[in-house]
């Protein structure tokens, strides 16, 4: 048994094992388990056990409702239910208490010294709380999301001071965050250690038979505000226009759902742009090696959020797919333009078909962009490189 343990707090975590949902820490948090004992506490949902291991992290799930009412997590809309009726705000309640309770619970009986939150809210939140009256040393991620929500609601940030205060160590997914943590809530730049969520390479790859589809745009995220995808179907109505050969297919759901296929509709794209759900992570590889073209669009929305990093953009990137991003939030750590990607403004669906048709008619800059992203995903962002600097942070605590 390992003398060093870790207990990671999250909200986003795998529910099994092709699960999109927090992929990315269960990616990160494995490949530290050969050096540290690694517990994962994060939300229940209906069907899932209270406890399972999970290539070598032990994961516990803490009850907060009846099982028709644990919706809170899993959804990326946590905030958004938090606000819109009061009782979301009595299951919010009990979230925090469970999530105090049964994070206190492995504490005590496994003795542990390392506190990891991800998202100061909620798991910073309680995490702060864990501390005032246990000897542990906390640990506390940004990915974005939860620095956004103090632009729109000023009067958190007090609190988000207080507990980023008490913390021992702050990441940041990204140079962007970084800046903005520094500037919301005054955190000096030299405190804050910016290395980003890894993609799991060993589940995208370029495959020996990898068939491109000339035309062919892939884009996958949750169909929301933020991923801008009003802008995509924009710039492909203006691709349309000027008689360029394309298909479009968008993998995800979410409540623009119908707004999306309206415009779709409006604009009589439906026999060229496809919206699939569903989709097994294991099964994205085949889309990402097709795809001529993987675009993010991702925009600044109403809550002035904005994309922390794109790990969309690194695994279609590792299967050496040319990609377009937005100059939006950590997107820019990812695409260095006309290095390894294309970048636009954000909500320019005129500059986004620009793009597009560079790619469709440039074979050489398809081949230059594709072969220095897959170079650059490998060097900057796989687990292996990014579990050496988050277990130099735990050893040094």
């Amino acid at each position: 048994m390992h003398s060093k343990k870790v207990l990671v707090l999250t909200h986003n975590f795998i529910r099994y094992r092709e699960d999109s949902a927090g992929q990315f820490i269960f990616t990160l948090m494995k490949e530290l388990a050969d050096d540290f004992e690694i517990y994962v506490l994060a939300p229940h949902q209906k069907g899932l056990p209270l406890k399972e291991i999970i290539d070598g992290l032990r994961v516990y799930r803490f009850r907060y409702q009846l099982p028709q009412f644990e919706t809170l997590a899993y959804r990326g809309d946590m905030h958004e239910q938090v606000f819109r009726s009061f009782f979301s705000k009595f299951v919010f309640l009990f979230f925090l208490l469970s999530f105090y309770f049964n994070a206190l619970k492995i504490i005590k009986k496994e003795k542990i010294r390392i506190l990891h939150c991800h998202w100061w809210i909620p798991a910073g939140v309680v995490g702060h709380l864990l501390s005032l009256t246990n000897p542990i040393s906390l640990i506390l991620t940004t990915h974005g999301s939860d620095i956004f929500i103090l632009r729109k609601f000023r009067w958190a940030l007090p609190m988000a001071r207080l507990i980023f205060k008490k913390v021992v160590a702050v990441t940041a997914i990204s140079t962007y965050l970084k800046d903005l943590l520094s500037s919301q809530l005054g955190i000096a730049k030299e405190r804050i250690w910016t290395f980003p969520m890894p993609f799991d390479d060993k589940k995208f790859y370029p495959l020996e038979d990898k068939q491109t589809e000339m035309g062919h745009i892939l884009s996958i995220g949750r169909l929301i505000e933020r991923k801008g995808y009003e802008y995509l179907i924009g710039a492909c109505g203006i691709l349309k226009n000027e008689n360029v050969n394309f298909k479009l297919t968008i993998i995800g759901s979410g409540p623009e759902e119908g707004k999306i296929r309206r415009m779709i509709k409006d604009l009589g794209l439906e026999n060229v742009i496809e919206i699939l759900h569903n989709i097994p992570q294991k099964d994205l590889i085949f889309f990402y090696n097709r795809s001529q073209v993987f675009v993010l669009p991702s925009v600044t929305d109403w809550k002035m959020e904005a994309e922390g990093l794109g790990m969309v953009l690194m695994e279609a990137m590792s299967c050496k797919a040319p990609v377009i991003g937005t100059q939006s939030g950590g997107i820019v750590d990812v695409v260095l333009h006309e290095k390894t990607g294309l970048l636009v403004p954000e909500k320019d669906p005129e500059a986004l078909a620009k793009a597009l048709k560079r790619y469709f008619e440039d074979e050489v800059l398809r081949k230059k962009v594709s072969e220095e992203g897959y170079t650059f995903v490998h060097e900057n962002f796989t687990p292996r490189s990014i579990s050496k600097k988050l277990k130099a942070i735990y050893e040094s605590i």
